[in-house]
């Protein structure tokens, strides 16, 4: 029993592989069981699966915070001798770059299909999504090509001041270019009110977007207050820019749910809702972008009275 419980309290990682993949079957089978009108005879099994799949999540996370320090320590030392995998398990400023390439490309996908589609059936809706996208891309793609060339600046002997100039010039630049995000995005936001166009996630797929979209906000919010004490500005402008589209997709959650499960069929109490959620949306967008136009200009003033009384 003693042996039992050890096991338990420090499990090894090939047994949190098996409970979660049977958690996420557990949630696929649960949500079947409760959504499926043919499966209404079952629903019990419904909450059953769903209740194996809220243990087996909880002891996963349990499990996880306790093996983490023993695992991080692993792979640590499994990338020593490997330079870009130490860095990016190590350097947090690396670790956020190399994320952004990610996003960029998702963001690049995301454009051209809503653009294609825009042009093929003449849809305001897509093209605004698609104007979105490209303003994201325009974003994460200045940080991406700025950061590849200050890492060459850096090695040809670029001091340090210029490169903090250049890396607060580049921060405000994103701020401006982020205040023209709510523009493209209120498009889609007039065509949600007046056209009764939404994002469309239907059928299960609509909680795993859930899952996603909640991450995604966490983890950005983390990432928004984690970064204030970095001097980086490149990865403070990645983060912020994560924070203004990850709002994006809890606007983008709400109007797939009202379009998913609204029964009333009350469409001026969805598009309100969907108007009102947009507009704190696009107001938040802006103050973010606010934010970094004036922590830029703050900083920039601050070198120059220090210029100033150096001279």
């Amino acid at each position: 029993m003693k042996k039992l419980l050890e096991f338990f309290k420090r499990p090894p990682l090939w047994f949190l592989i098996v409970l979660a993949v049977i958690g996420i079957g557990a949630t696929v089978g649960g949500t079947l069981f409760l959504t499926q009108e043919n499966l209404s005879p079952f629903v019990l099994w419904g909450y059953v699966l769903l209740g194996v799949m809220a243990v087996t999540a909880g002891y996963c996370i349990y499990s996880f915070i306790k093996i983490f320090p023993d695992l991080n320590e692993r792979v640590l030392k499994w990338s020593a001798n490997k330079p870009f995998w130490n860095r990016l398990f190590t350097e947090y400023g690396f670790r956020a770059i190399m994320f952004s390439i990610g996003s960029f490309t998702i963001n690049l996908a995301f454009a051209v299909y809503n653009g294609s589609v825009a042009i093929v059936i003449r849809s305001i809706w897509f093209g605004a999504l698609a104007a979105y996208y490209v303003l994201l891309i325009v974003l994460r793609g200045m940080i991406l090509g700025y950061h590849i060339s200050r890492r060459k600046a850096v090695k040809a002997g670029q001091t340090e001041a210029v490169t903090e100039l250049k890396d607060t010039r580049i921060y405000r630049i994103c701020g401006i270019v982020l205040l023209l995000l709510p523009i493209a995005l209120s498009f889609a936001i007039l065509q949600m009110v007046r056209a009764n166009d939404s994002f469309v996630h239907t059928g299960i797929t609509i909680y795993a977007y859930a899952i996603y979209a909640f991450y995604k906000i966490i983890v950005s919010v983390y990432n928004f207050i984690k970064t204030r004490r970095t001097n980086e500005m490149t990865v403070r402008a990645a983060k912020n820019i994560n924070l203004a589209d990850a709002m994006v997709s809890i606007l983008a959650l709400q109007t797939a749910m009202f379009r998913e499960f609204d029964a009333t069929g009350d469409y001026v109490n969805v598009a309100t809702m969907n108007a009102v959620t947009g507009a704190i949306v696009c107001g938040l967008t802006v103050a973010i972008g606010v934010f970094m136009i004036a922590i830029a200009t703050k900083k920039t003033k601050r070198r120059n009275e220090h210029e100033n009384e150096a001279e």
